[in-house]
């Protein structure tokens, strides 16, 4: 009987989770290398693992890349440092200034797709502050762009390791389906930026007395992910279903098949169409950048392309 109510307990949280399944990872940084100094991008902008996108430290703070695996870990497949790192801020606010006005932001694209959501780990460093908010803006381009309070991350200073500092905050998630702005939309921009305890009205560290808020204290990023559903045409599942199929699919910068001749066009990321063609059995994805594109054909049907 132990057994049964396993199954059915994972089957009831499959079909509760049926609609992430669904999602399809726009962006997503995972911040590893073969060494700390080595990590694409580097320390001020670290390039994305998956998709395109930009990433940049705000306000003032300033990082480096240390173990994604200390601890308890990040929810990162990787389980070695090398090559598994965290993107590891600090030089954050002094107490009672800059509410929410440090931290980190990523820039993307979600053309051609909508249900947006933003996914990342945090591990708070014992002295570091316990609480963090992520921010949107449907308008990163704007002279002054309007950043809106998400979702907060707070927790009362607790035991280091375990309920405090000194530990990973996995899969923190931020739910934007319903924010439509941010659907198939070239200028997104996210934040996570540092914010006052909403107990004590000020910065407060991670770990209980006699531990305090320093300016000094890291806040260490990783897995940070970006996903949404596709909007562009059919799903993918509906091409499988009409037949049209590329491969192989991920391309690694190769030439890729179609299975039947077609008229196509291949789309970026941002909606831009980067090649056309008339009766193509094969497209050239040598010359393509890192990322996710969209085969279109002339009947309308849609279906995607990872390169990598």
């Amino acid at each position: 009987m132990k057994t049964n109510y396993t199954v059915l307990k994972m089957i009831a949280i499959a079909l509760l989770s049926c609609n992430a399944w669904a999602q399809d990872v726009i962006t997503q940084w995972d911040f590893n290398g073969s060494s700390t100094t080595t990590v694409p991008g580097g320390a001020s902008s670290p390039t994305p693992t998956i998709g395109l996108g930009t990433a940049a430290l705000i306000g003032g703070t300033t990082a480096t890349f240390a173990s994604g695996v200390s601890g308890t870990g990040s929810s990162d497949p990787v389980t070695t440092a090398p090559s598994n790192y965290g993107w590891n801020t600090t030089n954050y606010a002094a107490l009672g200034t800059e509410d929410k006005q440090r931290g980190v932001q990523f820039n993307v694209s979600t053309v051609g797709y909508q249900d947006i959501i933003f996914r990342y780990d945090h591990r708070h460093s014992n002295s570091s502050n316990n609480t963090y908010i992520v921010q949107y803006t449907a308008d990163r381009t704007a002279a002054t762009p309007v950043w809106v309070d998400a979702q907060m991350f707070t927790f009362a200073p607790g035991v280091t390791g375990t309920t405090g500092g000194d530990r990973w905050y996995n899969l923190r998630t931020v739910d934007l389906t319903n924010v439509t702005s941010l659907y198939n939309n070239a200028n997104v921009a996210f934040r996570v930026v540092s914010s006052f305890d909403p107990t004590t009205g000020n910065y407060n560290s991670s770990t209980e007395a006699p531990i305090v808020y320093l300016t000094t204290g890291t806040a260490r990023l990783d897995m940070v992910t970006i996903s949404g559903t596709n909007i562009l045409g059919v799903s993918q599942f509906d091409a499988k279903a009409n037949e049209f199929k590329v491969y192989p699919n991920p391309s690694n910068k190769e030439i890729v098949t179609l299975n039947k001749t077609q008229d196509i066009q291949v789309i970026d990321a941002a909606g831009k169409v980067i090649f056309a063609a008339k009766n193509a059995t094969t497209i050239d994805t040598r010359s393509f950048k890192t990322g996710v594109y969209f085969i279109k054909t002339a009947s309308g049907l849609t279906t995607k392309l990872l390169v990598n």
